[in-house]
């Protein structure tokens, strides 16, 4: 919030120099003062080209129908042909071990899975089909729902929707007690027509905030491929 808060002073800082810099001072004709028309810039309006700029020192993770950077430490891909190498790098995370059983069960259920061995960080991929005419809001609290139904004792950090891509997308942050530990998960709910892409982002509780910057920047990197099933 800190560096949200300084963002926006020095836009204001530099908005104020342009106007001091750019507008002439007003012209005296007689004793009648005209006034100094300021042009301003057309309104700026944000877009996506669809084409993610690169992260110095970032490697690109690509699983199937979806890639994103993360920084070296992670190792991941899509877990279906590299369940056993990805399942054995979750298992030196005590806390993420109901993950690896998740996997080595059915590795479909994700599309890409990576982790940071040495931070301790989990990152996971997941689609589901949904009517194209629900609405964020509502899938949201049903994800919600589910979430909470799965692992007893989920807790509500962050709840809202947010204009990513574009388009309105859920972002969510659940606090998760697995074995005693306190996980917090920073979760987007990215729209593609049907379906729903959730983009999971967790890490300890304690090391959360630390990782957070890494996740934020990640989601940025994200591009979508084609599947499997549309090769």
């Amino acid at each position: 919030m800190k560096a949200i808060a300084r963002a926006v002073l020095a836009t204001f800082a530099l908005l104020g120099a342009g106007f001091t810099c750019e507008q002439s001072a007003p012209t005296v004709v007689g004793n009648v003062v005209q006034p100094t028309i300021l042009t301003l810039p057309p309104a700026w309006t944000p877009t996506w080209d669809g084409k993610p700029s690169p992260i110095p020192g970032w490697a690109l993770v690509s699983g199937n129908g979806v890639e994103l950077q993360l920084p070296t430490s992670y190792f991941g891909g899509d877990p279906v042909p590299r369940a056993d190498e990805l399942t054995n790098l979750v298992d030196t995370l005590p806390p993420y071990a109901w993950l690896a059983d998740l996997v080595r069960a059915d590795p479909a259920a994700y599309a890409l899975l990576a982790v940071n061995p040495a931070g301790g960080a989990v990152v996971t991929i997941s689609v589901q089909e949904v009517p194209v005419d629900r609405a964020m809001e509502s899938y949201i609290e049903t994800w919600i729902t589910n979430a909470s139904r799965q692992t007893p004792g989920t807790t509500v950090i962050e709840k809202n929707t947010v204009q990513f891509r574009e388009q309105s997308t859920g972002r969510v942050i659940l606090e998760l007690v697995v074995q005693d530990k306190s996980l917090w998960q920073l979760s987007y709910l990215v729209r593609r027509e049907a379906q729903v892409w959730t983009f999971g982002f967790a890490a300890v509780k304690e090391d959360f905030y630390q990782t957070q910057p890494v996740f934020e920047q990640s989601i940025q990197s994200m591009q979508f491929l084609p599947t499997e099933e549309e090769d």
